[in-house]
């Protein structure tokens, strides 16, 4: 059954022991995790407990697919339920996967529950499809961050602590925000407690407090580096690097990134204008990024960006064989790939 993600935590509240999946996707990888935890502690699961809980990697499922349905069908003798965290984010999603998880699933007699985080996979895929229908299943679809509600939740905060702007600068301030959930959630923590002992605020405060004091998130680095601008992806990597969960969620961000690049330059073949290809891709970039793809569409050409995908391909290989040093690796793509933007080159 096909759940909205704002209405996930009332549901899963009400229909948990009806539940035998839970199905998380799309392009919003911080509204994900978000979801994903929110399922963890809403249902009271231990992730520590091996006993009862088993944690396959995307990894690890790639290279021994049986272990999913290896897990479905182990007896539990510590608890009635049998919890299985599968984590397929970062992986790409082909159809002999999809056939395997399919096949792992089919048995009603079995009492598990089974949780997976899925990354941007389209609505004809087969597991979409088949969780869709299911009435055993939840299936969440993670958009990106809307601006009406990035407003809503800076409003919520401004009036909990008694402040009060203009709709004009609230619209203003939201921009300053981006279309990861996860990312505006930190921010807006921040500004929460920022306003506890600050309750006489200006305009020029916030954004001087937002952005002095803006988290270094990954997409920082994927946008410098693709802008020719080196030396300041090299400086985001640098203070998130410590703090990033896993560097394979940079190289696919790296992917997406001149993914949809092309896609724009592959519409602007084919009559579109930069800007109407923009205004047209699905899923839709933020608004505020228009700008930034419309000016990357002036650096990058059909050559480079094979070139640059190849290179990530070897990047993520080399990352998952854990015999290199993950942060030099990334920092020689970071390096060759901010030369090629420089050039400025376009078909």
């Amino acid at each position: 059954m096909k759940i909205k993600s704002d209405n996930f935590e009332e549901y899963i509240q009400r229909n948990c022991k009806n539940t035998k999946i839970i199905f998380f996707y799309g392009s919003n990888l911080g509204l994900i995790d978000l979801l994903y935890n929110k399922s963890i502690t809403l249902l009271n699961i231990d992730v520590n407990n091996p006993f009862n809980v088993s944690k396959i990697d995307g990894s690890e499922f790639s290279e021994n697919p049986l272990i999913l349905e290896d897990n479905i069908n182990t007896l539990n003798i510590f608890s009635e339920r049998k919890i299985i965290l599968l984590d397929l984010s970062h992986i790409r999603i082909n159809k002999n996967i999809e056939n395997i998880i399919l096949n792992s699933v089919v048995e009603e007699d079995i009492n598990y529950l089974l949780i997976i985080k899925a990354g941007n996979i389209g609505e004809q895929n087969q597991l979409v499809k088949y969780f869709k229908n299911s009435n055993k299943s939840i299936l969440t679809v993670c958009y990106e961050e809307k601006t009406n509600k990035i407003k809503n939740n800076i409003n919520n905060i401004l009036i909990k602590h008694k402040i009060f702007f203009s709709n004009e600068f609230i619209s203003k301030f939201s921009s300053t925000f981006n279309s990861d959930s996860l990312s505006n959630k930190m921010e807006l923590d921040k500004l929460d407690s920022f306003l506890k002992n600050n309750k006489t605020v200006t305009e020029d405060v916030l954004f001087k407090f937002l952005m002095n004091n803006e988290d270094i998130n990954l997409n920082k680095v994927v946008k410098s580096c693709s802008m020719g601008d080196a030396k300041e992806s090299l400086n985001y990597l640098e203070k998130i690097y410590d703090k990033s969960n896993s560097n394979i969620i940079l190289v696919r961000m790296f992917g997406k990134h001149f993914k949809t690049v092309e896609k724009i330059l592959i519409s602007s073949q084919l009559g579109s204008s930069f800007s109407e290809a923009v205004d047209c891709l699905k899923p839709p970039v933020f608004f505020k990024d228009k700008p930034f793809f419309l000016s990357q569409c002036n650096l990058w050409s059909f050559k480079k960006i094979n070139l640059i995908q190849k290179r990530l391909i070897d990047l993520e290989l080399k990352t998952k064989t854990g015999l290199y040093p993950e942060k030099t690796l990334i920092s020689q793509f970071i390096l060759s790939t901010s030369i090629l933007a420089k050039k400025r080159v376009k078909t």
